[in-house]
């Protein structure tokens, strides 16, 4: 995918980016937006919307002209930098010391950013564990020498007169072992041998430390002790230390020469910041800046949750006061500022924070980035159009816009051969095989969506002994649409195992990892509810439904047939809602499908063909059922022709256009049960919206409405009114029933 796809109202001129730092990606100076106050910047979205991409667009284009230190907080080179010295590393300091590193590193304009106010800190915390043989502890102090630069004035003296002393301090524990502490002696040296400027400033920064009363000695050991303890005494250490970085950042613009060599505003990115490490830092940062302690370092961080987190809130039940939220399709600029007002100490991080959406791909960028990956464009095949024409719209529809799932498309798209365009559904594309790399065989491009979208980004609450069983999980939950409806399924899929998971609870992690919500599809992301549908179908059997990928046959004992697990699940529910076997009638009210008797129709539909369907919706037709509305009636309709098929995942024939063109002989002389059937079948295969769909389907509509409006019932205008209605979507090739997760899906 090209870098900034998608991003030109963020990365422009007189994008955000560019107002926030004040330099352009072409190094233009820009005027600065906000400030001295500044928003902690959350880019949120879920799977697969850029967020990360985007962050190194920030680094590598702006990053040549102002200093951008840049860390996935996801990466495990921090844990397992703490794991060789536990009692004084923790994430946090790594992280720190990696971000001091790059801004070390940087050679554009005021050349390299020192960092003596954190290298203070840190070397306080190195040398603090009191149980550490002495070497051990100089050793990890000198661990931090790479981030005192030469060139600064007085972190050069710092750096050469210290690191004569840990010299000679290293020859000295040869002979003898130390009187006093490790941490007094380096605390005693270093202040010895740093200069009156850098006293200076130590005492600014760490005599603010609680407990320090104005002395930096002591705010430095009442560091060292708070990271000991552990706990929110090690947090409140931590968050200190990001402090001290951001200070000396801070000191690097604000001095002399740095107001004469130094543009823009320096920038701090994390990656997959909603984790834990990430949430850490940003509380830092928040909760600094609520309480007046302001810096010029401008902070991108990622989240996937739509409001950012759960840890920006004080209140649990959300009665906080919602952070500013600004999407670039919104035009102009976010207008953000703090608000005023609450108790001191007690007001809601969210404050700080101002929410970036991250832009869905218009159609304008979906189609060029099939163009891109298809390569110099249309050949002259015949036919080769309207295969383009139909992989486009498969595409706009199962991708929602999410970057990732368009780009990986793209890629199975410019590798797959379309005999007969109008045959070809999204079922075959996402069955189109991927190479995950050069050296790799190819795999589904379904397959290589999953990996991406969901098995490499678990969510961070996820019980470990769940991690093997959630995608099982999710690929049954595919069909359920409530969370009653959910938790029949959870509970029978979970029979066998000791650690469960609610139906619940598996929607509040879902939430947590970024997928919408649907009002009317448990999985409320309409590409990643087909690549699980999809999958479940290739589950095999009641034991792969109940046990996952990894349910083993008895020896001798035949494959079930693929499809067996779809149906198991379809199967489950439509005998949970079924109509009692006495025939008196529906069960009940349903909140989704009106009635009970609706849901347990459409899991028919989905599960074994459309017989039973029509016999209920032929059943409760006003005519024959005199409670029952009209309006009542179409809509139960379109809730239960609703429902997925299986025919084309591989399953028997699709016989659902013969049918709606009453190309099909029926059994018996029923004539409205005939004319329901075909009705029920045109609008099927209409809203099933994984292929094309024959015109001459949707123009029976009106035809077969005005036949049933010759039974003898009030309210049959209802039916021509429906009539127009439902042309008139299909003219606009909308769903027919729309919801949260089609309501925008054109094609």
């Amino acid at each position: 995918m090209s870098d900034d796809l998608g991003f030109g109202k963020l990365l422009d001129d007189d994008g955000l980016v560019a107002r926030l730092l004040g330099k352009t990606h072409k190094g233009r100076n820009r005027p600065l937006l906000y400030g001295p106050d500044l928003p902690v910047v959350l880019l949120t979205g879920g799977p697969g919307m850029g967020k990360g991409r985007l962050l190194r667009c920030v680094r590598d284009e702006f990053g040549r002209y102002v200093p951008a230190a840049h860390i996935d907080c996801a990466s495990p080179v921090f844990a397992a930098g703490v794991d060789v010295r536990a009692a004084v590393r923790s994430e946090v300091t790594e992280a720190l010391r990696e971000l001091a590193v790059q801004f070390g590193a940087w050679s554009g304009d005021g050349g390299a950013i020192g960092v003596p106010r954190l290298y203070a800190g840190l070397v306080a915390v190195a040398a603090g564990d009191p149980l550490a043989a002495p070497a051990d502890g100089l050793g990890e102090v000198r661990r931090y020498d790479d981030l005192l630069p030469k060139g600064s004035f007085w972190g050069g003296v710092l750096h050469r007169a210290f690191r004569n002393y840990l010299a000679a301090l290293g020859a000295l524990l040869v002979a003898q072992p130390l009187a006093t502490p490790l941490i007094t002696s380096i605390l005693d040296e270093l202040f010895e041998r740093t200069s009156s400027e850098g006293k200076a400033a130590l005492a600014e920064c760490y005599g603010d430390y609680s407990g320090a009363a104005g002395h930096p000695r002591l705010g430095l050991h009442a560091l060292s002790v708070d990271f000991q303890q552990g706990g929110e005494a090690r947090a409140n250490a931590e968050s200190f230390l990001f402090r001290a970085l951001r200070g000396d950042v801070e000191a690097a613009y604000a001095s002399v020469r740095g107001r004469m060599a130094r543009a823009g505003r320096p920038a701090v990115l994390l990656d997959h910041a909603d984790n834990a490490l990430g949430r850490r830092l940003l509380r830092s940062v928040l909760l600094d800046r609520e309480s007046g302690h302001h810096d010029r370092v401008v902070v991108f961080a990622t989240a996937r949750r739509a409001d950012g987190g759960r840890f920006l809130y004080r209140s649990a039940d959300g009665d906080d006061e919602p952070p500013t939220a600004w999407r670039p399709e919104d035009g102009g600029l976010p207008d953000w500022r703090r608000r005023q007002g609450g108790a001191p100490g007690l007001a809601a991080p969210s404050r700080g924070a101002l929410l970036v959406r991250m832009p869905q791909l218009t159609t304008g960028h979906q189609n060029q980035e099939l163009a891109r990956l298809r390569g110099r464009g249309e050949g002259h095949e015949p036919g080769e159009h309207a295969a383009r024409l139909r992989v486009e719209s498969a595409v706009h529809r199962l991708s929602g816009g999410r970057p990732r799932f368009v780009t990986r498309l793209g890629e199975a798209a410019a590798a797959l051969r379309v005999r007969d365009p109008a045959a070809l559904t999204d079922w075959d594309l996402l069955d189109a095989p991927v190479r995950p790399r050069d050296d790799a065989e190819p795999v589904p491009v379904a397959e290589l969506l999953l990996d991406d979208l969901i098995t490499r980004q678990l969510p961070e609450e996820l019980p470990p002994e769940q991690h093997g069983h959630w995608l099982d999980l999710l690929s049954h939950l595919s069909v359920a649409h409530t969370g009653p409806c959910a938790q029949r399924l959870v509970r029978a899929r979970q029979r066998d195992r000791d650690e469960r998971l609610s139906a619940y609870r598996i929607a509040e992690l879902l939430h947590d990892s970024g997928w919408p919500h649907c009002p009317r599809h448990f999985i409320g992301d309409r590409g990643l509810r087909h690549l699980l549908m999809r999958r479940l179908y290739g589950l095999r059997g009641p034991d792969a439904a109940g046990a996952g990928r990894g349910a083993r046959r008895r020896r001798g004992q035949a494959a079930p047939p693929p499809g067996s697990a779809w149906r198991a699940d379809h199967d489950l529910l439509r005998d949970h809602f079924a109509d009692p076997p006495d025939g008196s009638g529906d069960t009940g009210a349903d909140e989704l499908f009106g009635t009970a008797g609706a849901h347990a129709a459409h899991h028919q539909l989905a599960a074994s063909g459309a017989d039973r369907a029509v016999d209920h919706l032929t059943r409760s037709f006003p005519s024959r059922d005199a409670t029952r509305s009209m309006a009542d009636w179409c809509e139960e309709l379109l809730t239960i022709a609703g429902a997925p098929c299986e025919a084309p995942l591989g399953g028997a024939p699709d016989e659902r256009h013969a049918r709606a063109l009453g190309e099909t002989p029926m059994p018996g002389d029923d004539v409205l049960r005939r004319r329901i059937d075909r009705l029920l079948h045109a609008v099927w295969l209409y809203e099933d919206r994984t292929g094309p769909v024959d015109q001459a389907v949707t123009s029976t509509w009106r035809q077969l409405l005005d036949r049933l409006a010759d039974e003898p019932v009030p309210g049959i205008e209802v039916l021509t009114r429906t009539a127009g209605e439902w042309a008139g979507r299909a003219q606009e090739k909308q769903p027919l029933k729309p919801c949260a997760c089609t309501r925008h899906i054109v094609g």
